[in-house]
């Protein structure tokens, strides 16, 4: 069994979702957690749990996009 555990630092949890970094267009994008064949196939994608994932925010100015088809919110 493949299991992906959060990327912050010193974090226990599984990860529920992936982010995405595209720094030259100055984006963050969180969406479904990339299967494990697919993880580290994009750079600058972090997967996180999901307290990181909805606290999960660029710099100021940068656009942030949260894709999330099977979260009712």
């Amino acid at each position: 069994m493949d299991v992906a555990m959060c990327s912050r630092p010193g974090c226990r949890r599984y990860a529920d979702r992936t982010v995405t970094v595209d720094y030259a267009a100055q984006l963050l994008v969180v969406g479904p957690l990339q299967p494990a064949s697919r993880r580290g196939a994009i750079e600058g994608s972090y997967d996180l749990c999901d307290p990181h994932a909805d606290r999960a925010s660029g710099p100021s100015g940068w656009q942030v996009v949260r894709h999330e088809p099977d979260r009712a919110r």
